[in-house]
């Protein structure tokens, strides 16, 4: 019996990671509570904790290797490797990941003892405490975060911009953990049954209460009107050919084909600025003089403003030359307003860490090879264009690059340093028609959230989308679609909430934990 328990909870645990978050098939985010909670239950039932390590840590891998399958697609589609070398790639990002729950389910273990109220605090606080750490340890991978698949119930997800969506997704697990106890003490016979309402009733009252601060902020979310129109144009193009010499004409003809599309329209709604995706212009823009020349001859042609991406290189000698990953800025004058170059780069994706630089993981880099971290990483200024916008200051575009969408710090150092409008440039067809492009856009969706600012988001192949500072969706393009999309939006110069507290909440959340393990550990260890 006691197995078939441990089995179900494990099951239970995966299946709820896998159907909370974004998926193909289905996706209910109400279920990825069944995961901290199944932890929870785990570490609870276990008889030591090494055996609650060992099933959380099943757990966590079966559910993290689920949400992550699409991992082995661009191993196998452009590092040639066979599907027998790429399949296990989710197992094992899986089973770093699965540590985390190991870690979770050995916690709940050492407080089964404990009050309720400070079992929920101490799981909660350490829920909040690993994924910050998941979010920083080797560069970082704070992917399927609990407060992520939330991202489609706008209300839930309100209260990151007070504590950030790690602090939410702790919240979350300390409450579903608290519900399971509740849930446990209704089966329990005799003494602990009458227990029962407080862990249940209180869990039910937090979740109430997330809901209804984020009701009440909704009603005072600033609306889209007065604001300036912005395009983002999805090029759809092949990554199998896109680095090819003979694309580059063409890549520009497509871009500036679909940026005239977007221009034909009334005058009210015409947008002030393009956006295209990341690498969009697959050629070094500084040094091709016909097409960089089309490109800026649009722009000042159209009078409009466009912010595009494309590799940036620096000579050093010697035959030295370093590459960035670049977003240039053109003013409506065809001038050139700066760059941004992107400085969290993504492992193996944009550069092999020195101690995996192997030969057939070479091919997964982007066609000009290796990137460096950008050192021009500070927000785009667009200044005022009076005879277009009379009523309009300079607006400041935050860029995020493609994976730096994903990083609460990166956002907002961008609006720490006067951004007013964030903006994510991105390609993801290296992961096909999977769940990782609606995954990762749940992801910079809660950035919109924490800092209180819209999101424009361009990409090559989807989804492209508009996020206002409430996280709602207000428009989206489709996957594997050549289109542009629309949509006005509000620079905003308020500072959220979670904007002050950011820096200070790890630390108050270590000492809160601490304050609550601290006696629980001490205790613990005379029982070992």
């Amino acid at each position: 019996v006691f197995l078939m328990n441990m089995l179900w909870w494990i099951f239970c645990g995966a299946a709820g990671l896998w159907i909370g978050m974004p998926n193909p098939v289905v996706s209910f985010p109400a279920a990825a509570l069944l995961y901290p909670a199944s932890l929870f239950l785990l570490g609870t039932g276990s008889t030591s904790w090494k055996h609650a390590f060992r099933l959380g840590w099943l757990c966590g891998l079966a559910g993290a290797s689920a949400c992550l399958y699409w991992l082995a697609i661009p191993v196998h589609d452009f590092g040639g490797l066979p599907w027998a070398l790429a399949a296990p790639c989710p197992l094992l990002m899986g089973a770093y990941i699965g540590l985390y729950g190991a870690l979770f389910a050995a916690l709940a273990h050492a407080l089964r003892g404990e009050p309720a109220w400070r079992k929920g605090v101490a799981l909660g606080l350490g829920w909040y405490l690993m994924e910050c750490f998941r979010g920083w340890f080797f560069t970082g991978f704070p992917w399927i975060t609990l407060a992520s698949a939330f991202t489609p119930w706008t209300p839930v997800i309100q209260l990151a911009s007070v504590i950030g969506a790690y602090g939410l997704g702790g919240l979350l697990a300390g409450l579903s953990c608290l519900c399971a106890e509740g849930i446990l003490r209704v089966r329990h016979p005799h003494a602990l049954r009458k227990r029962w309402l407080p862990s249940l009733g209180g869990s039910l009252a937090g979740i109430f209460l997330i809901v209804a601060f984020g009701v009440f902020s909704l009603s005072f979310a600033p609306s889209g009107q007065g604001g300036l129109w912005v395009s983002l144009e999805q090029g759809n193009l092949d990554q199998n050919v896109k680095w090819e010499p003979a694309m580059q004409r063409l890549t520009v003809k497509r871009y500036l084909s679909l940026s005239a599309e977007s221009l034909s329209v009334p005058e009210s709604e015409r947008p002030e600025l393009l956006i295209w995706p990341e690498t969009a212009m697959p050629f070094d823009y500084q040094t091709a003089p016909e097409l960089s020349a089309a490109i800026r001859a649009f722009a000042r042609d159209r009078r409009v403003a466009l912010l595009f991406g494309a590799p940036g290189f620096r000579n050093r000698g010697d035959g030295v030359v370093d590459a960035f990953n670049r977003a240039y800025l053109i003013a409506p004058n065809g001038v050139g307003e700066g760059w941004y170059d992107k400085e969290h780069l993504v492992p193996f994706g944009e550069y092999v860490p020195p101690f995996l630089d192997l030969p057939f993981l070479r091919p997964l880099l982007q066609g000009v090879g290796e990137f460096l971290p950008g050192e021009s990483t500070g927000p785009l200024v667009l200044p005022a264009t009076p005879q277009l916008s009379p009523d309009r200051g300079p607006l400041v575009l935050g860029v995020l690059i493609c994976y730096e969408s994903i990083f609460p710090e990166l956002a907002r150092k961008q609006v720490a340093q006067g951004a007013t409008l964030l903006v994510n440039i991105s390609n993801d067809a290296w992961f096909g028609r999977s769940s990782a492009p609606e995954q990762h856009l749940s992801l910079g969706i809660l950035r919109a959230v924490e800092q209180r600012r819209w999101i424009a988001r361009s990409t090559n192949t989807g989804i492209s989308a508009f996020v206002d500072p409430t996280g709602a969706v207000v428009a989206r393009s489709g996957l594997f679609k050549a289109e542009s999309l629309s949509h006005p939006v509000v620079p905003l110069t308020e500072k959220s909430v979670f904007f002050t507290l950011e820096p200070w909440l790890p630390w108050a959340g270590l000492a809160l934990f601490l304050t609550f393990f601290t006696p629980v550990l001490s205790r613990f260890r005379r029982h070992i």
